[in-house]
């Protein structure tokens, strides 16, 4: 016996296990997936535009600058600063006087750079972990289709095994075990 591929043998409004997948979202409509229901979007231009060359030169730079060297660096550029400053390497050097208002505009405008860095560096992981969760999302779905139709053929009581489901879910919410 040979199956013709372009003939759908399977209907979801024909299959039993599609019924109660169909079940799940509340509405009988026959939309097995309808992913507006699951709240999924697609997060791939994402994921494109975080392998930009300027993202990954901003996690370097905040690679660089979480690190203790960077800490070390600038402990030690400040003290250097602020000694020049004061006069113990001679008078006639000094360039920034007390209370060191360029000293303070340098910090500051790295800091908002640094910052600016991070932000890019944080939002390039958060398009990541959206990334892996879209994922994670469709694997959990495409699992839920073949466990709901595998328990059908062997006559489970998909409905009292969702009921326990839900029930352990609420309990794991309630009790904060995530």
């Amino acid at each position: 016996m040979t199956i013709d591929p372009n003939i759908d043998s399977h209907s979801p409004l024909t299959c039993e296990a599609c019924k109660i997948i169909d079940r799940v979202d509340g509405k009988i409509d026959g939309q097995l997936f309808n992913l507006e229901h699951w709240g999924a979007s697609s997060e791939h231009r994402g994921w494109d535009r975080a392998h930009r060359l300027q993202n990954r030169f901003a996690d370097r730079i905040t690679a660089a600058a979480g690190s203790l060297n960077f800490a070390y660096v600038h402990t030690i550029w400040f003290g250097l600063w602020i000694a020049i400053n004061i006069g113990i390497f001679g008078a006639s050097i000094k360039f920034d006087k007390f209370p060191f208002g360029l000293l303070t505009m340098v910090v500051s405008l790295e800091a908002i750079f640094l910052s600016t860095f991070v932000m890019v560096s944080q939002n390039r992981q958060a398009t990541r972990s959206n990334v892996r969760s879209q994922i994670d999302f469709e694997s959990n779905l495409q699992s839920l289709i073949w466990l709901v139709h595998i328990a059908q053929k062997f006559d489970v009581d998909i409905v009292h095994v969702d009921k326990l489901c839900e029930q352990a879910i609420a309990e794991s919410r309630k009790t904060g075990v995530v």
